[in-house]
């Protein structure tokens, strides 16, 4: 008998993903770019000898500092599973998101690629997973990358939203970004010295009103640098929702008291007492995650969900306020509470009706309503407090 002629075949289930045909099915991206970070996610039809699957790519991008960050997938339909990584990814951004093509999407790594390379940053784990949309890279034409930042970006529709964004790109030190929202030629770099600066808060007043129709606006900035601020005065010249002038004026450092007090707002908060055993209220953690649409961080005393605003319409003001893309916060301490809290009366009201049309609300007890002239509910997460009616009874003997 001769000796027979075997061929090894992979198994498809178990032949890794990066071997697997993949069939472009669709991608987006959120229209992030001005302020600072992108998340992208590609779907694909896998394909070979065994079957077809779905193949789910997720990244996130931070456009000033971290380049290509995080990396996530999903093999399969698995919808919880999706929907988790969307919502930790994109659930914070107040985007909407933009269908692209593929080499759109290709375009876009490929840049934060060179990115990371260049500032000598670590790539996201699992990079044999996703290294074929990045080799060989994809270089956009002029033309492709003007029709992509306009819809990465979104649309200008006032002043007050061109100044805060170009201004948050220039602290940002986010040059290609602020150059999005210009008209001519001047310079951009005038901060250069500020290094890993958080805009804070802005303040927009009308200067003066040019024959051409431009607008000179002088604007009070607070930047945050490494625990310590700053406030930088600066005018912003502005022509058809286009920067056509940046001038730096001044600044001088403020105290992180001083910067507390710019920074003050009211806090609205309701606490409930939870009706559910610690297992029992494990397994509804996603009325808070998923349906509650928030964002969950863990603390030392309970678990934060953060609830953002589903869009960015807070850059789009005189006052500017970095923290008011936020809803509200939901805390569930290890104590058996549940405290909400919001920066507006509508907002801590449509708060507290969101729980009560979730399934959590026949184990929710209303025990207090309060109304604070400064949040204290980060105070009370960073305390060694278990209980919220403590902690307060503790600040206002102190």
């Amino acid at each position: 008998m001769s000796k027979p002629n075997l061929t090894v075949i992979e198994g498809g289930l178990s032949a890794p993903t990066e071997k697997r045909k993949k069939y472009f099915i669709s991608s987006y991206v959120t229209d992030t770019r001005l302020m600072g970070v992108l998340a992208v996610y590609i779907h694909w039809k896998l394909s070979d000898s065994v079957g077809d699957s779905d193949f789910h790519q997720f990244f996130y991008i931070d456009c000033e500092e971290m380049g290509l960050e995080t990396y996530k997938s999903v093999v399969g339909s698995s919808i919880d599973e999706i929907t988790v990584i969307e919502q930790a990814l994109v659930g914070g951004l107040g985007a909407s998101k933009i269908d692209i093509s593929q080499r759109q999407v290709r375009g876009i790594l490929s840049h934060y690629k060179v990115f990371n390379q260049r500032h000598d940053l670590p790539f996201p784990q699992g990079y044999k997973e996703y290294s074929f949309l990045v080799e060989p890279e994809t270089i956009l034409n002029p033309n492709e990358h003007k029709e992509l930042m306009q819809k990465i970006c979104g649309e200008i529709v006032s002043d007050y939203q061109a100044v805060n964004y170009f201004l948050m790109r220039c602290f940002g030190r986010d040059y290609s970004g602020a150059a999005y929202l210009t008209e001519g030629e001047f310079p951009l770099d005038l901060y250069d010295e500020y290094r890993r600066a958080t805009f804070c808060k802005n303040v927009i007043d009308k200067e003066s009103v040019g024959d051409d129709g431009s607008v000179s606006y002088l604007c009070e900035s607070l930047i945050e640098m490494d625990n310590k601020y700053e406030t930088a005065i600066s005018k912003v010249c502005i022509k058809d929702h286009k920067v056509t002038g940046f001038e730096r004026c001044s600044g001088f450092a403020v105290s992180t008291a001083e910067a507390a007090m710019m920074l003050t707002k009211a806090e609205f908060v309701t606490v409930y007492e939870v009706m559910l055993s610690d297992e029992d209220m494990d397994n509804n953690i996603g009325e808070l995650t998923v349906n509650l649409n928030t964002v969950m961080s863990s603390h030392e005393n309970g678990r934060l969900f953060m609830a953002f605003k589903q869009n960015n319409d807070h850059v789009n003001n005189r006052v500017f306020r970095l923290s008011n893309d936020v809803k509200g916060i939901y805390f569930l301490t290890d104590y058996g509470q549940l405290i909400v809290a919001a920066y507006s009366l509508p907002d801590i009201r449509s708060l507290e009706n969101k729980l009560k049309a979730s399934p959590l609300a026949p184990f929710l007890m209303t025990t207090a309503k309060y109304e604070f002239k400064e949040p204290v509910l980060f105070e009370f997460i960073q305390s060694d407090f278990e209980d919220f009616d403590d902690f307060l009874d503790f600040i206002r003997n102190d």
